[in-house]
């Protein structure tokens, strides 16, 4: 979010209170003093604080998907041409993306801190954090299993290598945010854990 307009600085401020804050305790007042304009002059850009918020999680999900889709919309060639190089590089460049672009991270603190104080912030961050990142990782195993398992991998289930993958992914992302200093330790975890997945199901 650059600052070329006063929309667009509304939308960078308001997510920097909201993630610093959380939601409930950012009011509209809050928000036009920090952009250095007056509520009403807030108001021709946006109806209230809500449609900020959707509006900041819209583009948190595009920043998201920009980064998710390319490898699980592959055609079954493209599947089975894939090497390790290129699926260990895609899932670091995608952590990579959640850890650093500034949208993703502020709008996953913004969850983590609301989660408990707003029911419709609880259910959105399940479906963002969660249910989302779950049905890609999903896609892009069926797409694997279908193209690239060997033998010795074939009472393995789509969901069950979910789980076992994704996890630990989702754990070293929200240690990097509490523990920054622990990135190094955490994308290193990542890089082998995607390596020994590779070899053992799809090499």
């Amino acid at each position: 979010m650059r600052r070329t307009n006063t929309k667009e600085r509304i939308l960078e401020e308001s997510l920097k209170l909201f993630s610093t804050f959380g939601y409930n305790a950012v009011g509209v007042e809050m928000i036009a003093a920090a952009v250095k304009v007056t509520p009403p002059s807030l108001y021709k850009h946006f109806k209230g604080k809500r449609e900020i918020l959707d509006t900041i999680i819209d583009q948190a999900e595009e920043n998201y998907l920009n980064h998710s889709l390319p490898m699980i919309n592959y055609s079954d060639e493209e599947y089975k041409n894939l090497t390790k190089e290129d699926f260990v590089k895609y899932i670091m460049d995608h952590v990579d993306n959640i850890l650093h672009d500034e949208v993703i991270k502020c709008v996953r603190k913004l969850f983590i801190l609301e989660q408990y104080r707003n029911e419709q912030i609880r259910l959105m961050h399940i479906d963002k954090t969660y249910n989302r990142a779950e049905n890609i990782v999903r896609t892009l195993f069926d797409g694997l299993f279908k193209n690239k398992q060997h033998a010795s991998a074939q009472k393995t289930t789509t969901e069950h290598m979910v789980n076992m993958f994704y996890l630990p992914i989702v754990e070293v992302i929200n240690r990097c945010y509490c523990q920054p200093e622990y990135e190094k330790q955490g994308l290193d975890f990542v890089k082998t854990h995607s390596e020994v997945m590779w070899d053992a199901y799809f090499a």
